[in-house]
């Protein structure tokens, strides 16, 4: 798309979030939007130094912005299972992505739906498909996959595709009159990264400055540990800067269809007093620490720092530096429906009266996606991390970068003290449920790398 094409489409889209002028009082709408595997730092609010994504970047400049969102765990159904449910996964006994929910927990669905709200939804992971307890409170969930991965039989559903199944799931609540909630989830940039011809090329050329851009690096295995995964490997390709330009331009290609789905929205009347939440599952490895392409090993930046916007009408953009948790999400989109959370919840609502003086602890955990246990907690400005290895627990304590000192660092144990006590507060009784799953669908999920070889 060329600049000044993106410049109209970008103003007409603004034009739309404006107050209606009609006097006609718009219904209440609420949009999850959720990306899979997005790193927050392809976003100019994040520090972007590749831009691929103006369109999301615009939206962001319209939006409170949480410059510190993670992800509870780094990869789909865990993390998903947290932002629906406002629970960590192991108070759900989610360990993994053949876990599901269970039905005695509630949904963010299922409360709204209670209150008189209509309710879509839009997946395009596998691992959300119906039956993970996620379709629970949706009027429809739309879970189709026509489209098969390179390289594995692993059905998905591209971002064109993704697009057009919204507007279709939203089109026959707009009969009545209620207000709807709507989620929306795209699978790009998830790898293998093949985004439309020319789009890789816009990128290329960026990613070979880099120091390790042209290096010529392994194949092997599925899990990303220092060598590229045989699932994300393409057209005989050995260098990081041909795949991370090819993450880069399918986050361009997202970028284009998520501009498309807001204005298809905006179309149907409504965008104005529309509320959109906007964020990732998790991030994506592209190389930090000899990690490749890949995710869930680790409890990193890349891996679990993900994007946080709300868009509210009224509220105007902002950066907060309060760190938040996917977790929070859940009581943010009740509160914005008016709906009382009752206590007992880990998450805050992150748009409630002082919520920016909170100081909370944020927890991480690999869970069963990781190769030995690792654990971490976002407290006071630092974030620490400790990997069960056999040789022994090692532990890591990291400042979040641009914040200012709170004195001086802290101490490890008292960090560990921290985390131990964070996990001992969770509410750990519900026991795992797993979906019943063929021998193929378990071998989709082996060549995912979420289940052991």
């Amino acid at each position: 798309m060329g600049c000044r094409t993106a410049i109209v489409g970008t103003l007409l889209l603004l034009a739309a979030l404006l107050p209606c002028c009609s006097g006609e009082t718009p219904r209440p709408f609420l949009l999850l939007l959720t990306v899979d595997t997005l790193r927050a730092d392809r976003l100019a609010s994040y520090g972007a130094e590749i831009t691929p994504a103006p369109h999301l970047d615009s939206l962001l400049e319209a939006s409170e912005v949480f410059r510190f969102a993670y992800s509870p765990a780094p990869y789909t159904l865990p993390s998903v299972a947290a932002l629906l449910t406002g629970r960590y996964p192991e108070e759900l006994g989610v360990r993994g992505n053949v876990s599901r929910v269970g039905s005695d927990f509630a949904t963010v669905a299922g409360v709204l739906r209670l209150h008189g709200w209509r309710t879509a939804a839009t997946v395009s992971n596998y691992v959300l498909r119906s039956g993970g307890g996620f379709e629970r409170g949706f009027e429809v969930y739309d879970a189709s996959f026509p489209q098969l991965e390179a390289n594995r039989e692993m059905p998905e559903r591209i971002a064109a595709d993704t697009t057009d199944a919204a507007l279709a799931v939203v089109d026959p609540l707009l009969a009545s009159t209620d207000p709807i909630f709507l989620w929306v989830h795209y699978q790009d940039p998830h790898g293998p990264y093949l985004p439309p011809p020319g789009r890789r090329e816009r990128y290329l050329e960026a990613e070979r400055t880099r120091a390790d851009g042209e290096r010529a690096l392994p194949v092997r295995h599925q899990r990303g540990l220092g060598a590229i995964p045989l699932y994300q490997y393409v057209e005989g390709q050995r260098e990081p800067a041909f795949y991370r330009a090819g993450y880069d331009g399918e986050v361009s290609y997202l970028d284009d269809q998520i501009q498309r789905l807001l204005q298809g929205l905006g179309t149907r009347g409504l965008l104005t007093q529309a509320t959109i939440v906007f964020t990732a599952d998790h991030g994506e490895a592209l190389g930090e620490g000899d990690y490749w392409f890949a995710h869930g090993e680790y409890l990193s930046d890349p891996q679990v720092r993900v994007p946080l916007a709300i868009r509210v009408p009224g509220r105007g953009g902002a950066v907060r530096s309060d760190p938040a948790s996917l977790v929070d999400v859940f009581p943010t989109l009740l509160g914005l429906a008016g709906i009382a959370v009752p206590p007992g919840y880990p998450g805050r609502d992150l748009l409630a009266e002082g919520a920016e003086a909170a100081t909370p602890e944020i927890y991480l955990a690999t869970l069963g996606g990781s190769t030995v246990p690792r654990f971490g907690l976002v407290s006071g400005g630092y974030k620490y991390l400790v990997n069960e290895e056999p040789e022994g627990p090692r532990e890591e304590l990291d400042r979040l970068e641009g914040l200012a000192p709170q004195g001086a660092d802290p101490e490890l144990s008292a960090m560990r003290e921290r985390l131990e006590h964070f996990r001992s507060g969770l509410s750990l009784s519900a026991r795992e449920q797993t979906r019943a799953i063929s021998a193929a669908e378990r071998e989709r999920l082996r060549q995912l790398g979420y289940l052991s070889d």
